[in-house]
């Protein structure tokens, strides 16, 4: 028994040494893509019987087997095949699976599987393995070409495709109209009174303020200084003419009274943004109370201007007209038709308001009207529709004493016809040329729910042999019903062709709203796509999600060019490695099942990417420890036999 333990001993170095073999080789290609690590499993060997068991019998039980065993062998080194994560790389021809199966390369003679796609092109434009220089095979078995120097042929085009809407609401015929870019307001000034003393004869007296100042802010701006100079005001009581012409600032008005000793201010410009307010200046106090003035802001006010405002009450005032003499303002534009017109409002004598403006200019144009609208706005409205050269501009004189900004005159609807719709595609001819071709769609006039659509060309280019398509009906919820007015196709004749090329019009499925519907909202329709394509050379090949190689053309088409076969086995497990991180075939693996990505099956193909090692570094440290372990033990073990032993040839001395 003590030369078993040696022997038993002897067979766990081994085993735990190979466990140490697998676990080692796992870790060092922890990095390796596409390997599959190992797993190592021990079966004990056949025990010695040293009694064997027995069964109950009458009073006496049963008594157990007694064996001894005999060690442990490796019983299997088996493959993980568990997936492993992915990779970016950025290369168009790496490929990852993310599923069952494997990649198939060929040297010739034999088919090695590999879960890494690590692929090239090679100078005779085969896709192969840049590991090992193995040809990639394709689902029929054969080396899989990509055509470089190939040249994608034109198609022309069979079909234009609509989509979006045309409005169900008549909007046209519409007529022109010239608007104000903002409206017109009706303004009053800022305005404040100042009182002298009733008992001094409605004089104001400063004496005791001479050298003092009074600050002013005007409409929001800086204060300005207004100071009662000794010479002046210094001698005693002074009429409010005196005081009033202290107060010189541009932009506020000053009138005195000097009978009734009041001086009033007010501000020149009009409207919300007029303000004012008197401030004692720097170290003087008591002033204001002196002229019967408070410290508080006073406003303006303004509102939509009315057909009765006056000009001057405008917020756009920058100076108040004069009639006498009188302020002139020049209206001029264009009729409907592009003639011109021009001439001069003159202040007072043409009128004072705004409503007496508007009638000038309808005295003045031909085929339009202008009118002052509820919200303020000066409109001047073609009177028959369709598109016009309307125009309108309103300026003050050079000489005026008065003067106002005057706002700009835009166009604020578009003259049209009837409701149309515009929008144009690309179409390509069989030698692969481009021509662009208008479509425009238009509102029946005798049936608000058909529609007619209307194809052009430069007539350099070619000619239309049918250009139109009549009577596009929609159903009552908006979807596209029929076209009732027989041809379903635009014709064409370019230059250069003597065959005509015939296009149909894709308006959607009737009954459904997949292509042109008729609804409430704006207009939105529009050729969103033409079959045709102009010829390209291959720029840049790449794999898709069904393992198919796809080549882009320069002329932005994609073809398939080929299909990655996928392979798969019964037992996975039981492919033999070959090196390389390649598999061949083994009596247990099965027979090799041909696919392609993403059926019977088999996983899907992750272009750009690469599987990486499915090795789990924390696992394998902890087999490590336990392999390093189990090999002391043994060793112990070992060593312990051999201790006895040594004991037992101590006996005979």
């Amino acid at each position: 028994m003590v030369s078993t333990a040696l022997f038993t001993g002897l067979s766990g170095l081994r085993v735990h040494q190979t466990y140490i073999d697998v676990i080692g080789n796992n870790l060092a290609n922890v990095s390796t893509p596409g390997f599959r690590g190992s797993r190592a499993t021990f079966a004990d060997v056949l025990s010695f019987t040293v009694r064997p068991g027995s069964g109950p019998n009458g009073n006496f039980g049963g008594v157990n087997p007694m064996q001894i065993g005999h060690g442990a062998i490796m019983a299997t080194v088996d493959t993980d095949t568990n997936q492993g994560t992915f990779q970016d790389t950025g290369r168009s021809m790496d490929v990852a699976l993310q599923g069952r199966g494997f990649f198939s390369l060929s040297d010739g003679v034999q088919t090695f599987y590999s879960r890494v796609g690590s692929f090239g092109i090679d100078a005779n434009r085969t896709l192969v393995d840049l590991r090992s220089g193995m040809q990639v095979l394709n689902a029929n078995g054969n080396a899989i070409n990509v055509p470089f120097s190939d040249t994608l042929p034109a198609q022309a085009s069979t079909e234009i495709t609509f989509q979006g809407n045309l409005p169900a609401e008549v909007g046209g015929p519409l007529e022109e109209i010239v608007g104000s870019s903002s409206a017109f307001q009706s303004g009053t000034a800022a305005a404040k009174q100042a009182t002298g003393t009733a008992g001094a004869g409605n004089q104001f007296d400063l004496s005791a303020f001479a050298g003092d100042t009074v600050l002013v802010a005007l409409n929001g701006q800086a204060q300005a200084s207004v100071t009662f100079d000794s010479a002046t005001f210094g001698g005693g009581p002074v009429n409010a003419s005196v005081v009033a012409g202290a107060f010189s600032l541009a932009g506020l008005s000053v009138s005195a009274d000097d009978v009734a000793g009041t001086i009033d201010f007010s501000t020149i410009q009009l409207g919300d943004n007029a303000s004012l307010k008197f401030t004692d200046g720097p170290g003087a106090s008591g002033i204001l109370t002196a002229l019967g003035l408070d410290a508080l802001l006073v406003q303006g006010t303004q509102a939509t201007a009315a057909p009765g405002t006056d000009l001057n009450e405008l917020t756009g005032r920058i100076a108040a007209y004069s009639t006498s003499p009188a302020d002139s303002i020049t209206i001029s534009g264009t009729n409907p038709d592009g003639s011109l017109f021009s001439d001069t409002f003159n202040y007072g004598p043409d009128g004072t308001t705004l409503a007496s403006l508007v009638a000038f200019i309808n005295g003045r144009v031909t085929g339009a009207t202008a009118a002052l609208t509820a919200n303020g706005d000066i409109e001047l409205t073609a009177d028959t529709p369709g598109e016009a050269n309307l125009s309108l501009r309103i300026a003050d004189d050079n000489g005026n004493i008065g003067s106002s900004l005057w706002p700009d005159f835009q166009i604020a609807q578009d003259g049209t016809g009837p409701d149309t719709a515009n929008t144009s595609i690309t179409v390509i001819d069989s030698q692969g040329r481009e021509h662009q071709v208008g479509l425009t769609f238009t509102r029946s006039s005798a049936d608000p729910t058909s529609w007619d659509l209307l194809a052009d060309i430069d007539a350099s280019e070619g000619t239309i042999n049918q250009a139109s398509i009549g009577q596009i009906r929609f159903n009552n919820n908006g979807s596209f019903s029929v076209i009732g007015g027989g041809s379903n196709s635009l014709t064409f004749t370019w230059n250069g062709i003597n065959d005509a090329q015939t296009v149909a019009v894709n308006l959607g499925t009737s009954g459904q709203f997949d292509g042109v519907a008729m609804l409430g909202s704006s207009t939105t329709v529009a050729a969103i796509d033409q079959d045709g394509f102009t010829s390209g050379t291959l720029l840049n090949p790449g794999f898709n999600n069904q393992g198919e190689l796809v080549g882009y053309y320069s002329n932005g088409q994609s073809q398939v060019l080929d299909q990655l076969r996928v392979t798969m086995f019964s037992n996975e497990a039981g492919l033999l490695k070959v090196g390389d991180t390649m598999w061949v075939e083994s009596p247990n693996s099965g027979d090799a099942i041909a696919t392609t990505a993403a059926a019977a099956g088999a996983g899907t193909v992750r272009a750009g990417q690469l599987e990486n090692s499915n090795v789990d570094i924390a696992r394998e440290f902890v087999n490590l420890i336990e392999a390093q372990r189990g090999f002391q033990a043994n060793s112990r073990v070992i060593t312990t036999t051999d201790e006895i032993l040594a004991e037992l040839m101590n006996i005979v001395r």
